[in-house]
């Protein structure tokens, strides 16, 4: 983009890629590809960049558009040239063109390609031309289709007897946007073909070769005229001869056929008698050139010197009046009206019925505009657009003279000399360009070529329907990325049987054909709201199209152009702009470079507080969770099948929160980023928890402990009191600091400073109490391993051993303090999940919190079987809630043993034992008005 202070491309996509949508057809580039590639979207990206920063008129930003389309144009070119330099030629890269298939006398030519370079870098050049001629079509039509409203229209003059074929050629351009369009795409061919295809004197040196005259390119006929100057000699013979003579007929011979007698240009076709086998090489290399001159739109000057050089400047002449040069600066067609209209009906005369060889008759179809004799000598697809919009330029201009002329004198020329009609060949103007193309297709000449992408893309542009084409590209993307598994990227429209050839669009796998696309549609796009004056709706057209523009986002996240996102996904509409973005950016997990992203997003005038508040939402709109769900007891259990014993008490379950995944599901990661993604913007508090306590809810009521504990470490609750209010904790195991924060919330002494007042304290609480579940659970399970390990004969366990249990011992105790009190019991609005939390974890949380002092008791300290028997003194309160949630679900017998369990433990403890603070357990006892006897069970 316009100054990057850090690039992204080589982000490391650690984390899980968004389902699958294009992956499977989208695999990332080898390094030297993948480098070329995004040194290519970043020089298109800032073009695209600096036309978003453009805030002026609309002609002005039509101009900036049009200036961009441009550039885009000039970067192909120089990659052209750059790479012709790189294989060796300074000129052409075109392969020699097999004219020979043409020739009437089967005369063959070498089309072999004797250029250096592999077939991989000369398919890498095509490629190339392609885009330069793609990006070159559109920088001549888009002015034209797109002007701007306040310019003026050229004023018509009367004609006069001053006005030239070249000032009414000007009027008629300037008055005429169809014919401005034909001349646009024509000078497109002509520069396309001068550039890309090799030089003339190269194509025409075989026939030269053949022609036996060895560097001698000039002086015509040289072996018929010998062969007419000896037989002249050997018979005696001066003067003219005389075709029709008996003498000259038998022996003035080539081979059987009969030689010409006279050297003038039409001798042959007006004697009906053939040159010498070499002169007619020599012919062939001559019309070869002349036709390749004007299918090149050489000048009439360039044309000349290539004629006179051959002294042939007679041909020069012939093809003066209106060669249709790519730049017309050079030369001027002077002539009046009428000699106009008779010089190209006597061309058409000549391309039908004269010539000896199908490269003259198309030199003159060329100028007269006609088609079938142009058509025979056609290559390719462009070959066949040249001579069609050729003819229908041509056509074009010979009616305005028509009308510009008088009469009387126009109809005499008419009746007299016939032309060829490209308009009325072609039917229905307004649809013209589209038959055209539809035509290449079905050409046995130009199938192939006309199905391939990028023509299929030119033929979009010349029928001008864009429009249409990008909404079959959408289309067909979808097909691609639904073919195997259902994409949320790149959806499928349309239903599955409709009639979409996948083969003639940009594949997925094709980066550099999707770059051209998604900037050439959002050009577009730029140019129709212009245009309008308005955005386009968001309807279910648009919608396919912007698959596109989601295809190419991919692109980026696979080649790691992750900075360039934003700017593509900008171009969106409604919520697919977010949700495109969001699911591709996944893989940047780093916090910096996350923010790297934010403060582009915001450089694009993007609104990312919706943007971080459009990912869990999103997230949980595609993604819910079934309506119908399990009832909540005995759904899991923190206890193992083994009976309790006096020491351990209930053994608890190692590794009862499963067995860790190496990844998260994906859409579990992906729920937990976006809460991540909150910490990097300023604000959204009551945003935040919302969204937090619902996917904390989400992971609990599916019992998904691994996803809530991820979640637990990676976005805790202090970190974001942290993040969002300044307020810092050094130990954010030790629970209590959140009452302490409420407290200080509630006394108001934390509002001007952090802006906490007691709302938004209510606002984290649900959040940080189910923290405190998993992360007490999670403790849990680390203890119920130490206690596996501690009963284990074979393992040595010492001191830091059991100070790592008393760390994790500390920590449950922490986190339960909560969930002995009211949890989820207070809340903003009332939530039925709650209580299905409440029913689900409470009774199984707190009977393994009974083991957890159990076991802590007998192997740390005796004060912990003492605070066993404190929680069952709590528990028993009128006002605590937990009993009856215990009572409901049945377990308040395996409750009471526990206790009971725990009693035992302490009864038969030593005296001695002393707690981890020093107070002896006969102090705490005494101030408790506990004895040992308390919990015993009597039969």
């Amino acid at each position: 983009m316009a100054q990057r202070s850090q690039r992204m491309h080589g982000l490391e996509f650690g984390g899980p890629s968004p389902p699958p949508d294009l992956d499977d057809q989208m695999s990332p580039l080898d390094d030297e590809a993948e480098n070329e590639f995004a040194q290519d979207a970043e020089e298109f990206a800032r073009g695209l960049d600096s036309l978003s920063l453009v805030r002026r008129s609309p002609a002005e930003k039509r101009a900036e558009i049009f200036k961009l389309v441009d550039s885009y144009y000039q970067y192909a070119a120089n990659k052209v040239h750059a790479l012709r330099k790189s294989r060796g030629q300074l000129s052409r890269t075109g392969l020699r063109r097999s004219y020979d298939a043409s020739s009437q006398d089967s005369m063959d030519l070498d089309d072999a390609d004797n250029s250096p370079g592999s077939p991989g870098s000369a398919e890498i050049v095509k490629k190339w031309e392609l885009e330069a001629q793609t990006w070159d079509l559109l920088r001549r039509l888009l002015p034209l289709r797109y002007p701007n409203k306040t310019s003026l229209k050229p004023t018509r003059h009367d004609v006069t007897r001053f006005q030239s074929c070249s000032e009414l050629w000007d009027e008629f351009l300037q008055g005429d946007t169809i014919a401005q369009e034909r001349k646009a795409v024509l000078e497109c061919l002509q520069t396309s073909a001068d550039e890309s295809r090799i030089d003339i004197d190269d194509l025409v040196r075989d026939y030269q070769q053949r022609a036996e005259r060895g560097d001698i390119i000039a002086y015509g006929w040289l072996h018929t005229r010998s062969a007419i100057k000896m037989q002249k000699n050997l018979n005696g013979w001066s003067g003219a001869l005389d075709p029709n003579a008996s003498d000259v007929v038998q022996k003035l011979r080539n081979g059987s056929n009969p030689l010409v007698t006279q050297l003038d240009p039409d001798v042959a076709t007006r004697q009906i008698r053939k040159l010498q086998p070499q002169d007619e090489y020599f012919e062939r290399a001559i019309w070869l050139g002349c036709y390749e001159l004007l299918r090149r739109g050489r000048s009439i000057a360039e044309i000349r010197d290539w004629c006179v050089e051959r002294t042939e400047v007679w041909r020069a002449v012939s093809m003066s009046a209106m060669p249709l040069s790519k730049d017309e600066s050079e030369g001027r067609f002077n002539c009046d009206p009428l000699s106009m209209l008779l010089w190209r009906r006597t061309c058409f005369a000549l391309a039908r019925q004269g010539g000896t060889d199908d490269f003259e008759r198309a030199v003159y179809g060329v100028l007269s505009g006609d088609i079938p004799s142009v058509e025979k000598i056609c290559e390719d697809w462009d070959d066949f657009v040249f001579a069609h919009y050729n003819a229908l330029l041509r056509t074009q201009f010979d009616a305005y003279l028509m009308k510009r002329s008088p009469p009387d004198s126009t109809a005499t020329i008419t009746q007299s000399f016939p032309a060829f009609n490209a308009i009325q060949f072609h039917g229905d103007a307004d649809s013209v360009g589209e038959r055209l193309v539809k035509s290449l297709e079905t050409n046995a000449k130009t199938s192939a070529e006309a199905k391939t992408p990028m023509k299929t893309l030119q033929a979009a542009i010349l029928s001008n329907s864009l429009d249409q084409y990008t909404y079959e590209l959408g289309l067909a993307l979808g097909n691609l990325a639904n073919k195997d598994s259902v994409s949320a990227l790149i959806p499928r429209f349309g239903s599955p049987d409709q009639d979409i050839d996948n083969t003639k669009f940009v594949q997925p796998t094709d980066h550099s054909g999707l770059r051209v696309l998604v900037h050439v549609y959002l050009i577009l796009s730029s140019l129709e709201e212009l245009q309008s004056g308005m955005h386009k709706e968001l309807s279910e057209h648009l919608k396919v199209q912007e698959n596109v523009v989601s295809a190419y986002v991919t692109t980026l996240r696979l080649t790691g152009l992750t900075d360039m996102m934003p700017l593509y996904c900008r171009q969106m509409q409604g919520d697919r702009a977010f949700f495109t973005l969001s699911r591709n950016v996944t893989g940047v997990t780093d916090p910096h470079e996350r923010d790297i992203l934010l403060r582009l997003m915001e450089k694009l005038d993007m609104d990312i507080a919706e943007f971080v508040q459009f990912q869990p939402r999103s997230l949980l709109q595609q993604h819910p969770l079934p309506d119908e769900q399990q009832p909540p007891f005995g759904r899991f259990t923190v206890f193992s099948n083994e009976p309790p014993t006096l020491k351990y008490g209930r053994p608890l379950k190692p590794d009862f929160l499963g067995e860790p995944p190496e990844n998260l599901n994906d859409v579990d990661e992906h729920l937990i980023q976006s809460l991540e993604w909150f910490l990097l913007v300023d604000g959204l508090w009551h945003e935040f928890f919302h969204y937090g306590t619902a996917i904390y809810k989400r992971f609990l009521k599916q019992f998904n402990f691994h996803a809530a504990r991820a979640l637990s470490e990676r976005v805790r609750c202090a970190e974001v009191f942290k993040r969002k209010a300044a307020l810092i904790n050094d130990d954010d195991e030790d629970a209590s600091w959140f009452d302490e924060v409420r407290a200080s919330a509630a006394a108001g002494s934390l509002l001007e400073e952090h802006g906490i007042g007691p709302e938004e304290v209510a606002a984290a609480q649900n959040y940080f109490e189910m923290e405190c579940l998993i992360r007490a659970l999670d403790s849990m399970e680390t203890v119920a391993s130490s206690e596996l390990l501690a009963q284990d004969p074979t393992e040595q366990v010492g001191r830091e051993f059991w100070s790592n249990v008393g760390r994790e011992v500390r920590r449950i105790k922490s986190f339960m303090r909560p969930i002995l009190n009211n949890w989820l019991m207070e809340s903003i609005e009332e939530d039925e999940d709650f209580t299905y939390l409440r029913d689900a974890y409470l009774p199984e949380t707190i009977i393994g919190y009974v083991s957890v002092l159990h076991f802590a008791g007998t192997t740390l300290t005796r004060d912990n079987l003492l605070e066993c028997m404190e929680l069952a003194s709590v528990i028993a309160k009128k006002d605590s809630d937990v009993a009856a949630v215990i009572m409901k679900a049945g377990r308040m017998k395996e409750l009471v043993e526990g206790f009971a369990n725990c009693s035992k433990a302490l009864a038969i403890s030593s005296n001695d034992k002393k707690g981890a603070g020093g107070i002896s357990s006969k102090k705490m006892m005494r101030e408790h008005g506990w004895t040992r006897e308390l919990w015993s069970v009597k039969k």
